[in-house]
């Protein structure tokens, strides 16, 4: 039995990964939505260009750009804000399964009433690492990151779990910019090319089981990053 899927996009680099490899997959999604609140794009060095391009997606092509090059149809809202008014009014008129959250806030009760099961993609395997910025304790900790796919719930990263997929550290600076993109745009595709979107598959979590991390303090941000580019 087919299932309708659609993605919520957001003008940020996580997105850029995301829709990139879905069009590269030839994924077909039901529904593409944009909050585009018009920001000025972020510039990017070569070396930052190329970092991607080795991951797989290109940052410096914007996620507008990429959807108007391929003819993509998609939905636009001027404001990224997953409570917001005019974006529950529309998701109401639409008929779909599962919704991709790729950011734009914490969803409140309002929006995970809808009947639509919203998925995370969260740089972090859970329990051991929920919260904030998880991929550099992880790296901190264990010298590789994970990603935990999960159906969102009011709760900070304790939905019911999808799949997890572990990763070695990256042996470049741009932890923020490139791999917390790949990483979780990799384990994305996998979730949807290998038919995970089942709810036999799904895996209840213990809300009481595990941690959570808070915003890295920038010091040990940078432990972290040395770390990856050290040559010993």
């Amino acid at each position: 039995m087919s299932m309708s899927i659609g993605i919520i996009l957001t003008p940020d680099e996580r997105s850029k990964a995301y829709i990139q490899k879905i069009l590269k997959n030839n994924i077909q999604l039901d529904y593409i939505i944009l909050m585009n609140d018009h920001r000025v794009e972020n510039k990017f060095s070569s070396e930052q260009i190329q970092e991607s391009l080795n991951n797989g997606f290109d940052i410096s092509i914007s996620v507008i750009d990429t959807l108007k090059d391929r003819n993509i149809d998609y939905k636009e809202f001027p404001f990224v804000d997953i409570n917001h008014p005019k974006l529950i009014e529309y998701l109401e008129t639409i008929s779909t399964e599962y919704m991709i959250f790729t950011g734009g806030g914490i969803l409140q009760h309002e929006v995970l009433s809808l009947g639509i099961k919203f998925i995370h993609l969260h740089p972090g395997i859970v329990p051991e690492y929920r919260g904030s910025t998880c991929f550099y304790y992880s790296i901190l900790n264990e010298d590789k990151a994970g990603v935990t796919a999960f159906i969102m719930d009011e709760h900070l990263d304790t939905g019911d779990t999808i799949i997890q997929k572990s990763f070695q550290k990256p042996h470049y600076k741009y932890i923020d910019e490139v791999y917390d993109p790949y990483i979780r745009s990799e384990t994305l595709i996998e979730l949807l090319t290998k038919k995970n979107l089942m709810p036999t598959n799904f895996v209840e979590q213990n809300p009481l089981e595990g941690e959570t991390y808070y915003i890295i303090h920038p010091i040990l941000k940078h432990i972290a990053i040395l770390s990856c580019i050290s040559n010993d």
